[in-house]
């Protein structure tokens, strides 16, 4: 009866806790949408001219947007600034360590800060991954991976603080992104490629990162 009790007095302080330690910090100034804290599409970059004889593959970036929106913890009408960190799911088909023809899987990461983020309800950041990046990292070539079954991780972060995360996919392994192979350098913020004057307006003012990023 008595290890009986501490079972139950184990579970019940498990539970309670369970939001706290694997959701949204409880004062938390902003959340990702439920439903729609990660979004994928496949776009062509803008036409800005090129040089003679250069490519014309037709291929298409990923775009991943994301979604989110200020709390009532903001007691302010601006956010000073929110860091996103992401994790991209891949797979590289060339690893020496492949087994069974799937590859080996690899997360690209990157992140961005975004500054004087008015409060609302809907709020976006994006970020970008390049075309020869989908072909390599995906099964038979096949960029569509991207969108059909490969996951995305993206967590917020406010002055160095956790304070809210999201998946693209909901996994029973909370933290599935972790034990992917890293690759930082292949998911672009936008002013690392060419829609940097793209959607000027849908998104907040990013933070220039200092020489050494």
């Amino acid at each position: 009866m008595v290890l009986r009790r501490q079972s139950l007095v184990v579970l019940f302080l498990t539970l309670i806790s369970v939001p706290v330690a694997l959701g949204q910090a409880p004062t938390s100034p902003i959340q990702f949408a439920k439903q729609d804290g990660i979004t994928t599409s496949f776009i062509p970059a803008p036409d800005v001219g090129g040089t003679v004889g250069g490519s014309t593959n037709p291929a298409n970036w990923l775009k991943v947007e994301i979604h989110y929106a200020t709390t009532p913890n903001l007691k302010t009408k601006y956010l000073d600034a929110v860091q996103f960190k992401i994790w991209v799911e891949g797979r590289d088909p060339d690893a020496v360590n492949s087994t069974g023809g799937k590859g080996v899987a690899v997360g690209f990461t990157g992140e961005v800060t975004y500054v004087n983020i008015a409060a609302g309800k809907d709020i976006y950041g994006v970020f970008y991954v390049h075309p020869a990046t989908l072909a390599r990292y995906s099964t038979d070539g096949n960029p569509d991976d991207y969108d059909r079954k490969f996951n995305i991780h993206v967590e917020a972060y406010v002055d160095g603080a956790l304070q809210d995360y999201f998946d693209k996919r909901p996994e029973k392994n909370l933290g599935w992104f972790k034990v992917l192979k890293p690759i930082p350098g292949l998911v672009f913020r936008q002013d690392q490629c060419p829609f940097i004057q793209a959607d000027t307006e849908r998104y907040p003012a990013m933070k220039l990162p200092t020489a050494a990023q």
